[in-house]
Parts: structure tokens; sequence; C-alpha cells
């Protein structure tokens, strides 16, 4: 059991690397380029910009929020809550930025990530209500405490927007009785 969550935890911290540098790598590259191109003074004294850098400036600077985000604790019993920073593009993205973080526990800490098995496809707002759609490995999947414990994390994790009334979770785009088979998933979920 605890190769399982060794592995698991290495796995996600190496996935979590991959993602962390593929979504900077374009934004580093365009600063560098930027900053090659025009003086420093230019860069921040230019606060409009022609029509064929708008698209490119709206890139260089990924939003950034602090948020709550939880965790088992180091025996896998109640969930602990942490405050984390995101970074995103646009305010849609905002959500599953917040999801992924429970992929990964914060650093130095003896924290359980509850939603290793998880990817998430998207995340969808109208109308207050939240579509989320995601995948599961089935090498993740936890026991009943466990699977109650990932639902309350990613219900606490996205009610704290406030303009999140409702959240529809579907595996694959399909509504699912139960999520890893433990636990009844209504449809959708309500604050």
């Amino acid at each position: 059991m605890k190769k399982h969550i060794v592995r698991g935890l290495i796995l996600t911290g190496a996935v979590a690397l991959v993602l962390s540098g593929c979504g900077q790598k374009p934004l580093s590259n365009g600063g560098a380029s930027q900053g090659s191109e025009n003086s420093a003074v230019n860069s921040q004294a230019t606060p409009t910009p022609t029509p064929s850098e708008a698209p490119q400036n709206a890139k260089k600077e990924p939003l950034t929020k602090q948020i709550k985000a939880y965790y088992g604790d180091d025996q896998a019993e109640k969930l602990v809550e942490k405050e984390v920073t995101i970074n995103y593009n646009e305010d849609k993205d905002k959500y599953t930025a917040s999801l992924w973080t429970l992929k990964k526990a914060p650093e130095n800490s003896n924290l359980i990530p509850l939603a290793q098995a998880l990817g998430f496809k998207s995340a969808v707002l109208k109308e207050g209500k939240l579509t989320l759609d995601m995948t599961m490995s089935n090498e993740g999947r936890l026991g009943a405490p466990g699977e109650s414990m990932l639902l309350q994390a990613i219900q606490k994790t996205l009610f704290q927007f406030p303009e999140v009334e409702s959240i529809d979770i579907l595996v694959d785009g399909k509504a699912v009785d139960s999520l890893m088979g433990h636990m009844d998933l209504p449809h959708p979920i309500k604050r």
C-alpha cells in the first residue's frame, strides 16, 4: 500500500512539474522576446497596445489568485485546508486551475493529495452551474472514506467561488451514479 502511495506521489509530482513548466514556458519566452525588442521604459509604459500586439499582451500576464485547497491528513482521515496560489490566463480557467492544486500536496507537508487519479478536462460555468468533465485512472481509486473526502475537497474548492451555485460532475462526458463506486453522486451537487 505504501509503495502505491509513494509511487503515486512521485508520479503526481513529475506530472505537476511537467505541467507547470509547460504552462510557464510560453510566458517566459514571450517576456524575453519583448524585452529584447523594446526598452524597459517602453514595456512598462505601453497602456495602449497596437491591434497586432493585443493578443500577445493578454497571454503574457497570467492572473493569480489565493484560494483554499483541500488535502487528506497524513493518516487520510480528515480534510486539511491550505492556502495556495493559482495562475490562469482567463477568468474561466480559474476553476480547472483550482482543481489541479488538489493533485499535488504543498511542499514540505505530510498531506495526501486526494485527486491523484483524476484529470480535469474542462469546467464550464453557465448560469451558476459549473459542469466539470474529468477523467479517472484505475490506479488511484480510493475507498469509501477517501472518495467521500475527495468529493468534499472538490465541493469546498469550487464553492469558494461565489458565482458557483451548483456543480455537475461528469466522467469522460457522462453523468455517473458514483465517482469511484462508494458514494452517490447527485447531479448537480448544490451549495
